[in-house]
């Protein structure tokens, strides 16, 4: 699938003690499954650095206020090079919250702290806990096959929605075109490319997805986005989070890069419409903490429905929605231009997001999570030493 498709490299990680290796390792693992594809047709405008008038100035919400408490993080961020969001939350105290280089580079203006950013495939996190709230509410089971809500579906008696929430399906996946095309049309398109799996086999594929968000609309006899609004978004306080419809609607939106030849260029990309439930919606970094940590302090699934979804469900270690460690719970996300990648401890006491609009500028988003946990680390130690030493 030409936006989400993963790709990557395996790194051996030797001996790993602490929460940061823990998480970077795990980082490492996921950037070989969880690393999304461009559009294989895109093409891209180089920024030409002639001036353009100014955009009309719009009133825009108040920043969230800049936080740096961490000065280690903060300079490693800025030697990277990382343009866009981070925020670092830890035992309930923001570490870090601080914008980085610009999100329009045409105009020369910044990214800011309320910056919102497209999510890429963290969207699937939100549509899994999507299906888990029906469940808690005796609307479907996981373990139920699809042909029972979903009728000549292909080997739709053998595929449970556990299958496609694990990536584990066996199908085929949706043939992506340029057009715009509706969820209903989406879904035909899965059930005629079939199978070329029985269930069981890991094989991240964006059309698992597709057929989850599809099966929220008709179990709720909602749209996703109002279903999500009212169930997701609003419980958990999330403010700043739309769709690619209304996205260059927000006064501070960003704009997308690619680095290709050394130079920043704008990458054109197809119809979001077909990322529908796998990759279109945008949110600024503090929805996404607010998202997660919604998740870990039981406001959007129940205690079990958490557990079921943080439990690998293939040797992959992804779960529903989340890749899954012992020392670190993450996703990731690419739509040509940004770069996502959000990350929260099994204690629900870190939580880390990193939201960029250059998408390939730095090699690992996961080695930087990893690197920050160690860097959160090493100062938990160094404040333990000075409180012993007094």
């Amino acid at each position: 699938m030409h936006f989400t498709r993963h790709t990557g490299f395996y790194y051996l990680v030797i001996s790993l003690v602490t929460l940061g290796g823990l998480g970077l390792l795990f980082y490492m693992i996921n950037d070989r499954f969880n690393t999304d594809k461009p559009a294989a047709k895109a093409t891209s405008t180089t920024v030409v650095a002639r001036k353009k008038p100014q955009p009309k100035a719009t009133k825009t919400k108040p920043a969230a206020p800049t936080v740096v408490r961490n000065a280690t993080i903060d300079r490693y961020l800025a030697e990277r090079h990382f343009s866009g969001t981070a925020l670092v939350v830890r035992n309930n105290r923001v570490i870090l919250r601080k914008a980085y280089g610009e999100r329009n580079r045409e105009h020369k203006l910044p990214n800011q702290t309320t910056t919102p950013y497209y999510i890429g495939s963290a969207q699937k996190a939100i549509v899994a806990t999507a299906i888990l709230q029906l469940q808690d509410r005796g609307k479907l089971n996981v373990n139920d096959p699809v042909a029972k809500y979903l009728n000549n579906f292909p080997n739709g008696h053998k595929i449970t929605l556990k299958n496609l929430l694990n990536h584990t399906s066996g199908l085929v996946g949706h043939h992506e075109t340029g057009k715009v095309m509706t969820p209903a049309a989406l879904v035909k398109d899965i059930k005629k490319q079939g199978i070329n799996a029985q269930p069981g086999q890991w094989h991240y594929l964006d059309g698992n997805y597709t057929v989850l968000a599809y099966l929220v609309e008709k179990l709720s006899g909602q749209s996703l986005m109002q279903y999500l609004q009212k169930n997701i978004f609003t419980p958990a306080g999330m403010t700043g989070t739309g769709t690619y419809k209304t996205f260059k609607a927000v006064p501070n939106h960003s704009t997308g890069y690619q680095v290709k030849n050394g130079r920043y260029v704008i990458p054109q990309i197809g119809s979001l419409s077909q990322l529908f439930g796998v990759g279109n919606l945008y949110m600024p970094v503090d929805d996404m903490y607010r998202f997660d940590h919604a998740l870990m302090t039981n406001q959007l699934i129940s205690k079990r429905a958490r557990k079921a979804m943080l439990t690998p469900g293939s040797s992959s270690t992804y779960g529903m929605g989340f890749y899954c460690n012992p020392g670190s719970y993450s996703s990731h996300g690419i739509v040509s231009g940004w770069n996502v990648a959000n990350s929260f401890s099994p204690s629900g006491q870190t939580y880390i997001v990193l939201m960029a609009n250059v998408q390939n500028n730095i090699p690992s988003f996961g080695r930087l999570t990893g690197d920050i946990y160690g860097m959160l680390n090493q100062a938990d130690d160094a404040s333990t030493a000075a409180s012993s030493a007094k």
